[in-house]
């Protein structure tokens, strides 16, 4: 019957009694009817051929060798608590990892706009010392106002890489890692790092009078940045070459001579 449902089947075959000889005094001594003696031998009949997927030939305790026993929940199994704790800093320390990796990528992006824009403002420097025009719609413009424009370009592509590209993913890992902590700070001592370091971020002040977060202090390199190229634009367009003058020298040469060409000799 065990079998029939999808159950899996165990034999006790210890506490078989219809083979023994005192059997037959049970059935007499029995309250059972005849109509349940002979449903007996047919039930025991009928299983002679029966191959069960399991024997219990000693003891009841046999069962432990072929099946695994848990405690019953009614209710949603709750995780255990070592392996959960466990799961949750294996997720923290990757996404601290995240965020390493990500403010690695802004400090570099930020690296070579400098590396870049300076580059282009050296050759500013440059056209200007070799007196370098450009001739656009029949009107004299010095050189260097090119390379102006492409530092200008240049230095606006790498703020919108590093504010809306990368500095956004690393505010969401930030607040990933508080979500973390803020669930495990009871479970788990000092894994407040992320939080830590956001409120010393949020407490920077410059000079000692601003206050300012990542966010600011990001906005400020890059509006610095665009100062110093206008300067440098506004320089360039109010600047004036000097023309090197020529300063001609006239040598003349004297000659003590007699008349004649001769000259006296003592």
């Amino acid at each position: 019957m065990a079998r029939a449902v999808g159950v899996f089947d165990i034999h006790a075959k210890y506490g078989e009694s219809q083979r023994r000889p005192e059997y037959s005094l049970l059935q007499r001594v029995s309250h059972w009817t005849d109509a349940d003696v002979q449903r007996e031998r047919a039930i025991i009949a009928k299983g002679h051929d029966f191959e069960p997927s399991a024997v219990l030939k000693e003891s009841f305790a046999e069962i432990f060798m072929h099946c695994d026993f848990e405690a019953f929940s009614s209710g949603e199994k709750k995780p255990d608590s070592e392996l959960e704790i466990k799961n949750a800093l294996e997720v923290w320390k990757k996404t601290v990892d995240v965020q390493q990796h990500f403010n690695d990528l802004e400090m570099r992006i930020r690296n070579f706009a400098i590396t870049v824009v300076g580059a282009l403002i050296a050759a500013v420097g440059y056209t200007y010392q070799q007196g370098l025009q450009a001739n656009i719609l029949g009107h004299q413009f010095a050189a260097g106002l090119g390379f102006i424009v492409a530092a200008l370009f240049a230095w606006f592509a790498f703020f919108l890489m590093d504010y809306y590209w990368y500095h956004v993913f690393l505010r969401g890992a930030v607040k990933h890692a508080g979500k973390i902590e803020k669930a495990f700070k009871d479970r788990i001592p000092s894994i407040d790092l992320g939080s830590t370091i956001s409120s010393e971020s949020q407490a920077v002040k410059i000079f000692g009078l601003v206050p300012t977060n990542s966010e600011m202090r990001l906005k400020m390199f890059y509006w610095l940045g665009f100062g110093m190229i206008g300067v440098v634009f506004l320089t360039l367009l109010l600047a004036t070459q000097n023309k090197p003058t020529t300063i001609t020298t006239a040598t003349t040469t004297s000659q003590n001579a007699q008349p004649g060409g001769k000259t006296e000799g003592k």
